[in-house]
């Protein structure tokens, strides 16, 4: 194993149809990354991580969260991330939940569920698709399972492609995708919590720096952007006192592992830090046994 890689899209034809809007996938494949389809069939899914030498903790193929979904296809969905887990366990470690606050216990139930039998590892969310920040009081009977079951919430910062180049940029505000507050009080809020930051936090990184210095149960996965294009504060700290509290991921297959691998291996971080960033500190911080 090189890497575990806590961030991959569920791009496969068999998860296709729970893609709110696979012709937007596409679109964006091509405008934001030159790339062409991005669902391939779910064995090639596989081929791509064995290649790799990678273990993924994989996204809802669903969207985040999004409202006016029936629990029924909810279900579905995470039981098809389930079946990915058991028929590929030396690559799949689990996956983020994919659970809309606005259902209230009953998403928590959900979740309950999920974390016991499909192997959840927790929930990603965040204001860009739910429209809700992520310190809204709907979120809080998911957050108190994530706690209680030792599981961690995923929660989006930063920039994101979702809505990029498109006028007034899909609805996205942006301002919800500050790490202050909205991290930093689910964070005080919920001290017992695992708390994973999702992106590169651009353009609020030192916010984001400030949120990791200050709060020992917040960390940051770096998905979604090559490391040569961090800026100069993060990798500072990456290289520095945040080393511990980093994580891979990239967004595959938005991201080929060859382009990743490199730009990580080539911007001058020290080789202790790369193993730590590569897999020892998902280990720790998501509690794997891998």
């Amino acid at each position: 194993m090189k890497a575990i890689d806590v961030q991959v899209q569920t791009f496969t034809k068999e998860a296709r149809k729970f893609n709110p809007d696979p012709e937007g996938i596409e679109l964006m494949a091509r405008k934001v990354f030159k790339r062409e389809s991005v669902f391939v069939a779910e064995e090639e899914l596989i081929a791509a991580l064995r290649k790799a030498q990678v273990k993924a903790v994989l996204m809802s193929p669903m969207g985040w969260a999004r409202a006016g979904r029936e629990m029924a296809q909810i279900r579905e969905m995470h039981d098809y991330m389930g079946h990915l887990k058991k028929a590929y366990p030396d690559v799949v470690l689990g996956c983020w939940g994919d659970i809309d606050p606005r259902l209230g216990y009953q998403g928590a139930r959900e979740l309950e569920r999920c974390i016991k039998d499909v192997g959840m590892m927790g929930i990603y969310t965040g204001a860009i698709l739910t429209g809700i920040p992520v310190n809204d009081k709907l979120y809080r009977p998911l957050y108190g399972v994530c706690a209680e079951a030792g599981a961690a919430v995923k929660l989006s910062v930063g920039m994101t492609a979702i809505g990029q180049g498109t006028p007034g940029g899909g609805g996205v505000h942006l301002s919800r995708e500050n790490p202050i507050p909205y991290v930093d009080e689910v964070a005080i809020r919920f001290p017992e919590l695992t708390i994973v930051a999702a992106h590169c936090a651009w353009p609020f990184q030192n916010e984001m720096i400030a949120v990791m210095v200050h709060k020992a149960n917040v960390h940051n996965e770096l998905h979604g952007w090559s490391p040569k294009y961090f800026p100069a504060e993060l990798k500072r700290e990456i290289n520095g006192r945040l080393q511990d509290r980093i994580m891979f991921g990239t967004d595959h297959p938005w991201f080929t592992y060859e382009r990743i691998f490199n730009d990580w291996e080539t911007e001058g971080y020290k080789p202790e830090v790369i193993e730590k960033v590569y897999h020892k500190n998902a280990r720790r911080i998501l509690r794997l046994e891998v």
